[in-house]
């Protein structure tokens, strides 16, 4: 054990403070994110502001056990706050936190004063909004730059492959809807696809989330070996 006393213990609180600061406040940037400036703003010190400060510090106490987050604070009105987060399936816990922790900080740094709010890491998903369901039905959609070499052939074999995911995921319980599969494609590749809804959705509700963002994938790049599409209930990658 040692004691810094001093200038030297000064310069050493100073350092110190810097680069928890810097740690804090450098957030990844997010695969996607979206403001929702037509929902409303929020001002400085409101009562809107105020409960999502709260909401936000309970959030990460609300893990159901398998990497999803619901919080609410406030009476029914418009400034009541809910907040929804989401983890991949197969994310560990420390891992699932720490996507989270870096989700509230970015996102409020990126929408500072909008009501609405989402943002998607590769390993999580948060959301807030004044309203219980977000006001949205935009699909945020990642590609890979590469083409499939037999495009007819690769998707034979990569329908099946999304109905196995899609019923694996919309028939998962209460706490946890998420799935993961593969498949050989052409020649001597594999396929691997992974599918996921916030586990609040019913199984009706789940599988058509997923058969949508899965359907304007596939129907707009067909051709594309890989990729994904996000919404704020469902998401698959492939």
């Amino acid at each position: 054990m040692f004691i810094l006393t001093g200038k030297l213990s000064f310069a050493f609180l100073f350092i110190f403070l810097y680069l928890v600061n810097t740690i804090t406040l450098a957030q990844p940037d997010f695969l996607s994110f979206d403001c929702f400036n037509d929902y409303g703003n929020y001002t400085r010190n409101s009562t809107y502001q105020r409960n999502l400060n709260t909401t936000l510090s309970r959030l990460p106490n609300t893990n159901s056990g398998f990497g999803f987050f619901n919080s609410s604070t406030g009476q029914a009105g418009s400034d009541t706050v809910h907040a929804v987060a989401l983890c991949r399936g197969d994310v560990n816990l420390d891992a699932c936190l720490s996507c989270l922790n870096d989700s509230i900080v970015k996102l409020r740094e990126i929408c500072p004063t909008q009501k609405q709010a989402i943002g998607y890491y590769d390993l999580c998903m948060l959301r807030y909004s004044n309203q219980t369901v977000l006001n949205t039905n935009k699909i945020a959609i990642l590609l890979n730059t590469q083409n499939a070499s037999d495009v007819d052939r690769f998707n034979e074999a990569l329908s099946p492959l999304l109905n196995n995911v899609t019923a694996e995921a919309s028939g998962g319980g209460s706490l946890s809807k998420f799935a993961t599969g593969n498949t050989r494609g052409p020649g001597v590749t594999r396929i691997y696809a992974l599918a996921q809804c916030t586990p609040d959705l019913t199984p009706q509700q789940c599988k058509q989330c997923l058969e949508g963002v899965i359907s304007v994938f596939t129907n707009a790049y067909r051709e594309k070996i890989g990729g994904r599409s996000l919404v704020p209930t469902c998401n698959f990658r492939l």
